[in-house]
């Protein structure tokens, strides 16, 4: 077996790629990478320099590892920045590092994929692989990124530490309809929602959903208007770009899926999830102006609507926001593993952890034992983080 690193995903074999990839996980998806690469939103000199990872055997791909050479954290969700200022105050240089995600996407999934999930070979010479690539660029250390939680406990064989942080992720319990849906909420829940609805239906905007060959290049273009403006007006520089949506289009029309409201025929605000099989991912919103409830319409209830008829397992939403919460979301670990090189600065961010994973357990709990959801499941923690 040997190992071979790229610099381009536009170098690696889509569909041997893809093969290992397992489903219900689009952004690890080489049409996925290829679109963000050909409209300059991940390449050389950028700050997400790709450096995939891939171990075969011959022709055959047996493992690889979607990684980068990060010269910052942004487009991470997996807040490292304190760690860096630390660093900085040490006299320690943080950057370069490596991050192994899927890039401005806070998506779970499997971050190590292997075409047998019990090769441990193929997993410790993607391991090793990842920490030569990380000594030859004189990296501080190496993150993986919302990776399941088989994959973290693998990796703490490599010297990995482990993270756990939180999302709101709504859950499929078989629900025919919407109401079925409101029926599990406590009644001050339900009736907040149907006020929500009823406030917005109101304004008098035409609500569609598309997906598939529904979506034309003007609703993308449109929703590009509606990203731009929001990161604009939050956050500064979007990191995507009006090309990046329409390459998606391009190479992932069939999981793609918009919710789009319009007033006198024209497109005023929308929202773009991606779509597997059995999971639906909230990405992007955005607003020509003020319109009240809108938002929760077009990324929560209208893709609740949209998981409930396409019988989808499970809605992510994104990052963040318990807003979330008090709309039926349930509150679900994220796992993420960490290597710092460095002994003093791996000692202290390793005791950080240790005290973060227990309080992220406690929340996560807290958060459970006081759902809207009336039949909620209690949350276990692992033992390490009681």
């Amino acid at each position: 077996m040997t190992s071979q690193v790229f610099t381009s995903i536009a170098a690696i074999d889509a569909e041997k790629w893809n093969a290992l990839v397992e489903p219900g996980n689009p952004f690890m998806r080489h049409e996925f990478l290829l679109a963000l690469e050909e409209t300059g939103c991940i390449g050389p000199n950028l700050p997400w320099q790709p450096r995939f990872v891939v171990a075969n055997q011959g022709d055959a791909y047996l493992g690889a590892v979607a990684a980068f050479e990060r010269s910052d954290s942004y487009g991470e969700y997996i807040f490292d920045w304190a760690w860096a200022n630390a660093y900085a105050e040490a006299r320690l240089p943080y950057y370069p590092k490596i991050t192994v995600a899927a890039p401005f996407t806070p998506a779970s999934g499997r971050r190590l994929l292997l075409a047998d999930a019990a090769d441990n070979e193929t997993l410790a010479t993607l391991v090793h692989a990842l920490d030569q690539t990380a000594h030859d660029l004189d990296a501080s250390g190496i993150h993986m990124l919302c990776m399941t939680r088989d994959e973290q406990k693998d990796l703490a064989d490599f010297g990995y530490m482990p993270r756990l942080t939180h999302q709101y992720h709504w859950l499929n319990r078989n629900f025919s309809s919407f109401d079925d849906y409101l029926s599990v909420l406590r009644a001050h829940r339900r009736k907040e929602i149907r006020r929500e609805r009823r406030k917005c239906a109101e304004l008098g905007l035409r609500i569609e959903t598309l997906a598939g060959d529904a979506i034309l290049p003007r609703h993308i273009d449109a929703i590009y208007v509606f990203y731009a403006a929001t990161y604009a007006r939050k956050w500064g520089s979007p990191y995507l770009n009006r090309e990046t949506f329409h390459a998606l289009l391009r190479r992932m029309r069939e999981n793609l899926v918009l919710v789009i409201a319009s007033e006198n025929d024209r497109e005023v605000a929308g929202s773009i999830a991606f779509r597997s099989d059995d999971r639906l991912f909230g990405r992007y919103w955005g607003a020509s102006g003020h319109y009240p409830y809108l938002h929760f319409e077009l990324c929560f209830y209208s893709l609740i609507e949209y998981a409930i008829r396409e019988k989808i397992a499970i809605f992510e939403a994104g990052a963040q926001g318990e807003h979330k919460f008090q709309r039926g979301f349930t509150a679900m670990p994220v796992y993420s593993a960490h290597k710092l090189f460095d002994r003093g600065g791996s000692a202290a961010i390793g005791e950080y952890l240790r005290r973060e994973r227990r309080a992220t357990a406690r929340a996560i709990h807290a958060y459970r034992s006081a759902s809207p959801n009336k039949d909620e499941p209690q949350y276990l923690p692992e033992p390490e983080d009681r």
